[in-house]
């Protein structure tokens, strides 16, 4: 491997010299500045990344690591965190934790705690004590985490006022009987479940239906084993082969709302004629799907700079208060197809 003593003796001065040289340290006459850089450049050298981490105590990295990257909306998330890391002069290190908490261990101590300046976690298994034990005091900003006590700074998405303003497009939709397809109603009274999305997202369904005076009962509230397409799918085939009427129906995501579209066609029910139907992400394939479909769409560049400038807050001040802050991304209602104002 080319040392930083290779581009010195090759480029005629010091090691010092070619130091500040490729640093762009503006003490070094340009003349020389351009002599080092051409033969780093043609000795195919590259920065010594342990080496600068040592000297700096900062190795210009994040890492990001999310559920899954198979499926379009932590896909999209990723795509959005990298982007905004970028902006920020930073190189972000994308993993996947498939909800394994052996991988999210893994990550934590050879990724987070070894490489990385910071990082964006998205929890599933492990604790938040499991956490500070194993990024090694690295800064951590978790993405919808679910403890009941904040211990460090939280992005969420907008669950409680997203799924609100869904459910009141259904209503305003004139929808009499909707169903909310993907959540497990105990959600709702289960006090381990208090922060997860699917408990807030129920508690802004409920909300909306309180403001009308409806009722909100638990049969509305349709359980899947996933939130995949596929499920979706085959629970439109189960709730209409037991002869279940609705003519509205709220899915926990989009994949989920393109499975329900998918179903309801399998069966010859119309949409939006028959049943509407409305998402949450604002995945891109839901503006491509026949009909396309009406969505709560999360705000992912808003997300992204939210959750890079908090991490970055605590890479550039270690000595900032260990109060966990928190914040919400935005959302916005995009009505495509799937409904429409009666």
């Amino acid at each position: 491997m080319v040392t930083m003593s290779d581009v010195a003796k090759a480029a005629g001065v010091s090691r010092a010299t070619a130091s500040y040289a490729l640093r762009g340290d503006p003490r070094i006459i340009p003349k020389t500045a351009e002599r080092v850089l051409k033969v780093a450049k043609e000795l195919q050298y590259t920065t010594n990344l342990s080496a600068k981490s040592l000297r700096s105590g900062k190795s210009g990295i994040i890492g990001v690591a999310i559920f899954e990257l198979d499926k379009p909306y932590p896909s999209e998330m990723a795509a959005a965190l990298s982007k905004e890391a970028s902006h920020n002069d930073f190189q972000a290190i994308i993993q996947q934790t498939a909800n394994s908490k052996e991988s999210e261990i893994s990550i934590l101590q050879k990724v987070t705690s070894q490489l990385c300046d910071g990082t964006i976690f998205s929890p599933g298994k492990v604790t938040s004590e499991e956490i500070q034990e194993l990024s090694g005091g690295k800064p951590i900003v978790l993405l919808d985490d679910t403890a009941r006590k904040l211990s460090f700074d939280t992005v969420f998405t907008p669950c409680e006022d997203g799924a609100y303003a869904a459910v009141k497009h259904l209503l305003a939709c004139g929808c009499k009987d909707i169903l909310i397809i993907g959540a497990n109603p105990l959600a709702l009274t289960d006090a381990s479940k208090y922060r997860s999305v699917s408990a807030r997202r129920l508690a802004g369904c409920k909300k909306a239906f309180s403001e009308e005076a409806m009722e909100f009962p638990e049969s509305n509230i349709i359980d899947t084993p996933d939130w995949s397409t596929l499920a979706a799918r085959s629970t439109i085939h189960d709730i209409v082969s037991q002869g279940r009427h609705f003519d509205g129906l709220f899915c926990m995501t989009d994949s989920m709302g393109l499975g329900a579209l998918r179903g309801l066609k399998d069966l010859g029910i119309s949409v939006p004629n028959e049943v509407q139907v409305i998402g949450f992400d604002g995945i891109n394939e839901g503006e491509f799907s026949v009909p396309s479909l009406t969505t709560i769409e999360v705000d992912m560049a808003d997300l992204a700079k939210k959750a890079i400038q908090l991490l970055t807050a605590r890479i550039d001040d270690p000595t900032t208060p260990d109060t966990a802050v928190s914040a919400t991304a935005n959302f916005r209602l995009v009505q495509r197809e799937s409904t429409k104002i009666r």
